[in-house]
């Protein structure tokens, strides 16, 4: 598994890459709402604003494997790794979504904490 890490400052973009890509499928999500993405993208903007100095409040980190490991990898599966990867980045206490995306030919999934 290669996890990339992106930082930025726009939950829109982010958000909607994620969520609206065609064959993208939420996993789990915490601490907000996932009726819609303008919902989302609204949630992660109030949870910002309790801390107005953080000027890069976006995260998102890529989790991919190999094409070889793909008939191993079910959602389920790539559901826990990713909560391990979190735990060990130390990354809780915070809202989060986890979407998985099949646009490519290997498994991978998106985390944004």
């Amino acid at each position: 598994m290669i996890g990339k890490v992106m930082i930025g400052s726009s939950f829109g973009g982010v958000l909607r890459y994620t969520m609206e890509k065609q064959e993208a499928s939420l996993l789990l999500s915490e601490g907000m709402r996932t009726d819609q993405v303008h919902s989302m993208i609204d949630d992660f903007n109030m949870q910002r604003k309790l801390n107005p100095n953080l000027t890069k409040a976006v995260g998102h980190i890529s989790l991919s494997w190999s094409k070889e490991d793909a008939a191993l990898l079910t959602p389920e599966i790539m559901k826990q790794r990713a909560l391990e990867y979190m735990g060990k980045m130390k990354i809780s206490g915070t809202q989060f979504i986890l979407v998985e995306h099949r646009d490519k030919n290997h498994p991978h999934l998106h985390v944004r904490p």
